[in-house]
């Protein structure tokens, strides 16, 4: 489900960045925490990864996983989560600049949107491979209706201003885990990808995890096909 709201942020870098962009915070069982782009000076610490505001556009990239290079903040933390329940990404700026014609949200209305996890050891998941093949697809959201040229994708509700609700799954087992959503701009071609990363701390009854022949990696997900077939 996806609902209006919107959060406050920085308004200098509108002008740079209005066409692209990425969670500014995230609500998880209640509480809120800090999904900005300026992960390493943030001295509080973070659940999120270091990414950047221009996507991935090749997917070759080794920064296909997590944005940029995904490395965690020194104080890096975990959001606690009771499985089955919803992952809450606000993407939207509370200010504008001169140049933009309304408050700054996620760039581009056309596209799909997806999310995975990736359980790690006990001890956690600072230095697991991001690149690995680990993941596993939770989530995910598309074209609602018409066609991918012209029709109305989900992706339009959060460049509205929307909040991007992710659901947990209700029987994982409880642990260590990374939470990668991604957005996927098909709207100025090449295609483009904004992932993003955040580190999860899962409670609950449930004992599930998926077998190794359902786990994908970044890159490598997509090897079957390229950037012109995504378009």
């Amino acid at each position: 489900m996806l609902r209006f709201a919107v959060a406050s942020a920085f308004s200098s870098l509108l002008a740079v960045v209005n066409a692209h962009g990425g969670a500014m915070h995230y609500i998880i069982d209640g509480e809120v925490y800090t999904g900005n782009w300026d992960i390493q000076n943030n001295t509080e610490g973070s659940i999120g990864r270091q990414w950047n505001w221009g996507g991935v556009s090749k997917l070759e990239d080794p920064y296909f996983a997590c944005g940029n290079n995904g490395v965690p903040h020194a104080n890096s933390y975990y959001a606690p989560i009771v499985a089955g329940n919803i992952v809450t990404a606000n993407y939207s700026l509370d200010t504008k600049s001169e140049e933009a014609e309304r408050p700054w949200t996620f760039g581009h209305p056309y596209g799909a949107m997806l999310a995975y996890m990736a359980a790690c050891p006990e001890e956690g998941c600072e230095s697991v491979d991001l690149n690995a093949p680990i993941w596993f697809k939770v989530w995910e959201a598309g074209l609602i209706s018409g066609t991918w040229a012209d029709g109305y994708w989900a992706m339009r509700d959060v460049y509205e201003g929307a909040e991007l609700d992710i659901s947990t799954p209700a029987s994982l087992k409880p642990g260590k885990y990374i939470l990668r959503h991604e957005m996927l701009n098909l709207q100025t071609g090449p295609a483009q990808w904004f992932p993003q990363c955040i580190q999860l701390e899962v409670s609950g009854s449930g004992d599930s995890l998926p077998s190794t022949e359902d786990l994908v990696a970044f890159p490598g997900v997509y090897d079957k096909v390229s950037e012109t077939d995504i378009l």
